[in-house]
């Protein structure tokens, strides 16, 4: 018989982007053990916020940390947690990132695909990029839930941008979650997605008309600087502390749309292909 897995979603006060102020952890496991996924910034709050679920729910210590990513808002907690004295696992193409957030010796990793048992069950780490280039995933069968990080969110759209994120490989990572069996979405920020289909959808429409919007601009007002296409897209819509990674989106459609022979490229300025 197989053991009673539970999947607990712990917001962690974080100072993320606007208008989220918590970092998503995921506690996983039993009374006999547990994986943690994600542990946000490097402040004592992290500790406290995990130590209080795991005694709340009665479960042990972890056996092993994951991180989907090595962006500052979900890998340096890990500091907080080191007297735990455990593994901590992330894609090898966010060793980079991670070592620039947080300096420990204990990193090991995680490849596409590969399984982690929790109680009598798997939990598949999926390398999914986009969001940045060792993204991953977690994919637990038996619920059909799918721990996505920042590759989905409860509201509105991830950031992607250099000098890791990639748009036509956050495409691709969308098409992929939409092909699992899915109930629900543990998202990297927000709550749980209970419409994980029409989540994805929504996304992808938001994404391609946003590329709709870029070729319009460029074609009604070409050649534009990044900073002039940014503003004709988002100026009086967004949080300003949003700008900057708004910029990095609108060039990451733009490096997508240079590559799809759409956009032209002359030293700081771009124009519509035709």
């Amino acid at each position: 018989m197989k053991s009673d897995i539970s999947v607990l979603r712990i917001p962690i006060p974080t100072p993320t982007l606007w208008p989220y102020t918590t970092t998503n952890s995921y506690i996983i496991g039993n009374k006999e053990e547990t994986l943690i996924i994600d542990t946000g910034y490097n402040q004592p709050i992290t500790r406290e916020t995990l130590h209080t679920a795991l005694k709340k729910h009665e479960l042990p210590i972890p056996k092993a940390i994951l991180l989907t990513h090595g962006h500052k808002d979900h890998s340096p907690g890990v500091k907080q947690l080191l007297d735990w004295q455990i593994p901590i696992f992330a894609h090898p193409l966010e060793e980079p990132e991670i070592r620039r957030n947080v300096q420990i010796d204990n990193l090991h990793y995680l490849s596409d695909h590969e399984e982690i048992s929790i109680g009598d069950e798997s939990l598949i780490a999926l390398h999914l990029p986009g969001h940045s280039s060792g993204h991953l995933s977690f994919y637990l069968p038996s619920k059909k839930i799918l721990l996505a990080g920042d590759n989905l969110i409860e509201k509105g759209t991830s950031w992607i941008g250099t000098p890791d994120g990639n748009m036509k490989d956050y495409f691709i990572t969308l098409e992929k979650i939409k092909s699992l069996s899915l109930t629900m979405v543990g998202p990297g920020h927000g709550d749980w997605i209970n419409n994980p289909y029409e989540h994805i959808d929504y996304v992808l429409n938001r994404r391609m008309q946003r590329e709709e919007q870029i070729l319009h601009i460029l074609k009604e007002n070409e050649p534009l600087l990044l900073h002039e296409i940014t503003n004709k897209i988002y100026a009086g819509h967004i949080h300003p502390s949003n700008k900057v990674v708004a910029e990095k989106t609108t060039e990451a459609h733009l490096i997508k749309l240079i590559e799809e022979r759409k956009v032209i490229q002359n030293r700081n300025a771009y124009s519509s292909y035709s």
